[in-house]
């Protein structure tokens, strides 16, 4: 028996995270690590609490109107994994922190935003099973958000 290396551990959790979202258009799970390995928080998309998601009302706005994604979040009733995590562990514990993300292979301007004003570090991304794992640094993300 092989032994999963610390990077496929988080992110198979991410991967579990995942499959509590209630959005209908993208299932997205996010697990925050600290330096010590150890779960600060979890995360997954969906409505917030007591909000009736496009599960329950069985259609998303955002695919009933061909909204690309990556544009008008304003549109969508969802909070992003990422956030959701972050709003779960609070800032504190966030600083110097590992992000592992299930479902998607980007990170979008808005998490961006939250991932550096949360401290987190590093962000270690998988969109599925076939995809290749992409790794975001924390100045990574600073660079792109200054180029902006």
């Amino acid at each position: 028996m092989e032994r999963k290396s610390w990077e496929e551990y988080f992110l198979d959790m991410a991967k579990t995270c995942a499959s509590r979202s209630n959005c209908l258009r993208a299932q997205v799970g996010a697990v925050i690590v600290g330096q010590d390995k150890k779960i600060k928080a979890t995360g997954y998309n969906g409505t917030p609490s007591k909000v009736e998601s496009c599960y329950e009302r069985g259609e998303c706005y955002r695919i009933k109107h061909n909204i690309p994604s990556g544009t008008c979040y304003e549109t969508c009733r969802s909070i992003h994994a990422e956030q959701n995590a972050i709003i779960q562990a609070g800032q504190d514990r966030c600083q110097g922190a590992s992000m592992y993300i299930w479902g998607h292979d980007f990170i979008c301007i808005l998490c961006k935003r939250f991932i550096i004003q949360a401290g987190i570090e590093k962000v270690i991304l998988k969109k599925d099973e076939n995809s290749s794992v992409v790794t975001v640094t924390a100045d990574d993300i600073r660079k792109e958000l200054d180029a902006e």
